[in-house]
């Protein structure tokens, strides 16, 4: 098997990496210096850069290619910083992704295309005060009451707390044992009966927003 990137994976490389090296450092410097995103300028312009969704399905807005292109062109930008790489994950790795494979088509519409023109920028919420990586021990729970699902409980170390449109929230949606209980809720962030807690003071990951989110009876 040749595991050489193609001449298209090779040219997008190419292009990620003069970007990166031209334009990032300078605002990964601010970024690290002040703990704050990139603006929603900057992304726009990865939008029209053709950066964002690039594995996404192009009716859903996105480049329509392949993981590797879209895991390329996020190591480019990560050698310069996490913060200025974050949306790109966030649009080709992250949330985006389960919405697409996932979400209702009405919901797929409403949100991904958005995402991929920089328009939006949607995180994923799974830890907790008592689950990590183990995310079958979840206890915020999602109630189908009619039309509308209501969110209880705390989501801790949210990367893009406070500062995302949207957030894929995961967390247990009956008493089945195991993963079978556990589903994902998209919840924006003017939802009633959602608030955020301090923005985290990390090591070595400034310039991501990081925060519990709160669910008090949070519709949706």
């Amino acid at each position: 098997m040749d595991f050489r990137l193609t001449e298209q994976q090779r040219e997008l490389q190419d292009v990620a990496r003069q970007f990166a090296r031209n334009e990032l450092p300078a605002i990964a410097a601010e970024l690290e210096r002040d703990n704050v995103p990139p603006s929603r300028d900057l992304v726009r312009r990865y939008a029209e850069m053709g950066f964002l969704g690039i594995n996404v399905s192009e009716d859903l807005g996105g480049l329509g290619l392949g993981n590797i292109e879209a895991l390329v062109v996020l190591e480019e930008f990560a050698k310069i910083s996490s913060a200025v790489a974050f949306p790109v994950f966030e649009s080709s790795v992250g949330p985006v992704r389960a919405i697409e494979h996932f979400g209702s088509d009405p919901l797929k519409q409403r949100i991904v295309p958005k995402v991929c023109s920089g328009e939006m920028v949607v995180a994923v919420s799974m830890s907790e005060p008592d689950a990590g990586s183990a995310l079958t021990d979840l206890k915020a729970r999602a109630e189908r009451r009619g039309d509308t699902v209501v969110l209880n409980g705390t989501k801790r170390w949210c990367s893009g707390g406070g500062h995302a449109d949207a957030y894929v929230v995961y967390c247990r949606m009956s008493d089945d044992p195991g993963a079978r209980a556990i589903g994902a809720v998209l919840v924006e962030k003017d939802a009633p009966g959602l608030s955020f807690g301090p923005n985290e003071e990390l090591m070595g990951f400034r310039g991501i927003p990081s925060s519990d989110l709160n669910f008090d009876d949070c519709e949706v």
